[in-house]
């Protein structure tokens, strides 16, 4: 006798052997019992989920000699007739290659013929959605007004195809993808029926694979052992079916973790050069990726409907100790570029580059912030010092009496050439001050408009220093003027404008001449003027009230800037030194130009 694979071994014979679909099989064996049973039905539902073989079993239930009974009994001749396929009375039909109306005129002439010994004729025709319209069409009548004890039922994938005409008519039950608790339950049920040793993880595996589809798991069961002959493990399954080993993506999302871009590129390679799939590598590192999301969730584990790759107690603390090393935003950023690369290498004529850059993308991305930790950061200036987006964020208050803190480099995390910089943040936040805001330039005064530049802490300052700490800012200001050149150009070009009409060891008094009112107003705005007395602060290591006024009218002798006087120094020298370049004057004398001034 030739071997039988054990979907067809192990199909199940009675409504209670359906996995999955008490649905369906509890309505039907109601419908029996009260002798409801209507004359046309429509099973629904993805591949291997026992449409067909729920249309058997009720072929059977309806026909049997002691029936029609919601349990047959398999042992009478209708009943054997009906499983080995050559009962008169129960005829399956492929929809796909009987899909003419032709041959639907055939069945509605044999239709009208008496059974064969059973009780009801049934016709079951499968993927009868490849049927054309004009048989469809040629259908309803039959199906409206069918001859007595005659019953159709209708299997299909794909029941949107199917006429509103047709489903009008009919009883429609949509079958459920079976879940992997079930599948791995009745695959345990057949190892320990046929003798098969195995490991619970490597049924696990096969279940996963069979993505909702009973008859999926029971022929890769089929293929598993028969490459593994009497034990069936995990490591054995994966070889088998192609599944990258789970250890190859622990260290990924370590190396993801530790910023460490060589053993992530040295995984693909493995994977490529151990034969298999990237598309199949890139679905095993998004499962592994949800299983750390949903980890992190509380109670979790404990739900048996969560389908989560965790097979033991000691899997489950691996997956909690490397889910520490991630926030819940950050996996939710690796599950979009994990889904966008699975579609992205599709279509990509080098797929190999679509899975390490999405890699390397993971490696180099910034971790997530809520919007919890900005406002705390901005409210107490309390930041992460390893977190660079916190860095670049400076407290309102903190920012107008303290220097911003220089860029520091951060030590080497991960064994790569690459390194991460971060932002150094102050320890404790500063005092606070308090500018006056400068009035707004009016004509009908008399007097020059000033812009007065306070800070509260100035008083203190000025009391504890005495006459050997008195700073000369006339001199220090053309060279504060340069400094401010390189941080703020577009401000040390207005101040260059003004010039000094008063100093002292506490104040500087700046005039810009008449005319100049949009410079004026730039210098004094709020955010300019509170940056210029903190850097100039940080400059001389001093505290210094800066007033800013205007004149009201012209004036002949005004005072030319020191920092102008020095620009127009340097000025002509930079011209010669430019004249005095060979390539310049090459360009000059080849062109018959000149150096405008």
């Amino acid at each position: 006798m030739s071997y039988l694979v054990l979907a067809r071994k192990w199909r199940p014979l009675t409504f209670e052997d359906v996995v999955g679909q008490e649905h369906v099989t509890r309505t039907l064996k109601l419908a029996i019992q009260k002798q409801r049973v209507a004359h046309a039905y429509i099973f629904s539902g993805t591949r291997g989920v026992g449409k067909t073989t729920t249309a058997r079993i009720l072929a059977r239930a309806l026909n049997c000699e002691h029936g029609p009974t919601p349990a047959p009994c398999g042992e009478c001749t209708n009943c054997k007739n009906i499983i080995s396929g050559s009962s008169f009375d129960v005829l399956e039909i492929d929809g796909a290659s009987n899909n003419r109306v032709e041959d639907i005129r055939e069945l509605r002439e044999n239709v009208n013929y008496s059974s064969m010994g059973g009780k009801h004729r049934v016709y079951v025709i499968d993927e009868v959605h490849m049927l054309t319209r004009q048989a469809f069409n040629a259908l309803l009548k039959t199906l409206e007004e069918p001859p007595k004890n005659v019953i159709f039922i209708f299997a299909t994938t794909e029941p949107h195809k199917i006429p509103e005409t047709i489903h009008s008519r009919c009883q429609r039950y949509d079958f459920r993808r079976i879940s992997t608790e079930h599948i791995l339950g009745r695959l345990e049920h057949i190892c320990t029926s046929e003798a098969i040793t195995f490991e619970r993880s490597g049924l696990l595996l096969v279940a996963r694979k069979a993505d909702g589809s009973m008859r999926d798991g029971l022929s890769l069961l089929d293929q598993v052992y028969s490459f593994c002959q009497d034990s069936i493990t995990e490591k054995e399954v994966r070889n088998v079916l192609g599944l990258v080993d789970i250890e190859v993506y622990k260290a990924v999302m370590h190396a993801i973790a530790h910023k460490d871009p060589a053993p992530v590129l040295k995984a693909v390679e493995d994977v490529l050069y151990r034969g298999f799939d990237l598309h199949e590598f890139l679905l095993g590192l998004e499962e592994h990726v949800r299983t750390l999301l949903f980890v992190q969730v509380p109670g979790i584990l404990e739900s048996s409907r969560i389908e989560l790759n965790v097979d033991s107690p000691q899997s489950a603390q691996e997956y909690k100790e490397q889910t520490e090393l991630f926030n819940e935003r950050d996996l939710l950023r690796m599950t979009e570029l994990t889904a966008k690369a699975e579609n992205d290498i599709k279509w990509s004529a080098f797929p190999r580059f679509v899975v390490e850059t999405t890699l390397l993308k993971m490696v180099f991305m910034d971790s997530s912030l809520s919007m919890e930790q900005l406002m705390q950061a901005f409210t107490n200036g309390d930041a992460d010092p390893g977190t660079e987006v916190l860095g670049r964020i400076a407290d309102p208050q903190k920012k107008k009496s303290e220097p911003s803190a220089p860029l520091i480099p951060a030590s080497p995390v991960g064994q790569g050439p690459y390194q991460t910089g971060t932002i150094a943040l102050p320890s404790s936040p500063p005092p606070t001050a308090e500018p006056v805001l400068a009035p707004e330039p009016s004509p009908a005064r008399e007097k020059p408009i000033s812009a007065a530049i306070e800070v509260d802490d100035s008083a203190s300052f000025v009391q504890q220093n005495d006459a050997s700490q008195s700073i000369d800012i006339r001199e220090k200001w053309p060279a504060f003027l340069e400094y401010l050149m390189k941080e703020r150009p577009n401000i040390a070009s207005f101040l260059s404008l003004a010039y000094i009409v008063d100093a002292s060891d506490t104040a500087i008094d700046v005039r810009f001449p008449f005319g100049l009112n949009f410079q004026f107003t730039e210098v004094t705005s709020k955010d300019v003027r509170d940056d210029i007395v903190k850097r100039l602060k940080a400059f001389c290591a001093h505290p210094f009230e800066v007033r800013i006024t205007i004149e009201n009218e012209p004036v002949n002798d005004t005072p030319k800037n020191d920092y102008t006087q020095h620009l127009g120094k340097n000025e002509s020298s930079i011209e010669n030194e430019i004249e005095k370049e060979p390539i310049i004057k090459t360009v000059l004398d080849m062109f018959d130009g000149k150096i405008v001034k």
